[in-house]
């Protein structure tokens, strides 16, 4: 599935979009904003934990998940996670704009890293970036916008599903639309099966359902 099928049926589930009519420029730029802004909000609360700044040591650190390690001034290693679980986000800050002299290396400690089997390295001064965790292909997949129409979403099939469900939802104002009860009905399923999916657990806690109220996200 990609970004512009995501946007024509949320608009056909507005009753915004004619079958066979594809969406026009401007309304898969805004399609293309709204849906990005959906997907910011999954972030620390459908997906994973918010991340909270870290202090890191001189030359290297190993992360922990829900970490958001501020890189000194010095050429610097930062570890992933070495179990993380599906969800789990971790971030990295050039706190001091310096990547480009001084390099900061991503160490992927056995999976993937941004779809490559190998370490990234950081070399750009500025390159602040969040991965979160996919465990159906064991990849940290850059936490980033879509960027064009044709872009591949990056959720697994039987979530990216949800997506126009939620896309809706949140874009029906803009339209002046009433939502069919089954389209709300259908977006409350999507806030569900990402937080099965990927929210944050205790230690203790096994990965059951999480129960929703209607239009309600989980607890933080």
């Amino acid at each position: 599935m990609i970004v512009a099928d995501v946007i024509s049926r949320a608009m056909r589930m507005m009753g915004s979009l004619e079958s066979g009519r594809q969406p026009t420029a401007d309304e898969a730029i805004d399609g293309l904003f709204a849906l990005n802004t959906v997907k910011r909000n999954l972030f620390g609360s459908l997906i994973g934990q918010r991340l909270s700044p870290q202090p890191t040591g001189l030359s290297s650190q190993q992360a922990e998940a829900g970490g958001e390690y501020q890189i000194p001034a010095a050429t610097f290693t930062l570890t992933l996670p070495a179990n993380p679980r599906s969800g789990s986000r971790v971030g990295v800050v050039d706190a001091n704009r310096a990547f480009a002299l001084n390099n900061c290396t991503i160490a992927r400690n056995g999976r993937l890293l941004e779809g490559a089997a190998s370490n990234l390295t950081l070399t750009n001064s500025g390159d602040n970036r969040r991965w979160w965790f996919r465990g159906d292909t064991g990849n940290w997949v850059r936490q980033a916008d879509y960027l064009t129409a044709q872009d591949v979403i990056d959720f697994p099939d039987d979530l990216a599903e949800f997506l126009p469900y939620l896309l809706a939802v949140a874009w029906a104002s803009e339209f002046d639309s009433t939502l069919r009860p089954d389209i709300i009905a259908g977006a409350q399923r999507g806030e569900q099966a990402f937080a099965r999916q990927y929210a944050r657990r205790g230690g203790n806690q096994l990965d059951g359902p999480v129960t929703l109220q209607p239009q309600q996200a989980p607890q933080r």
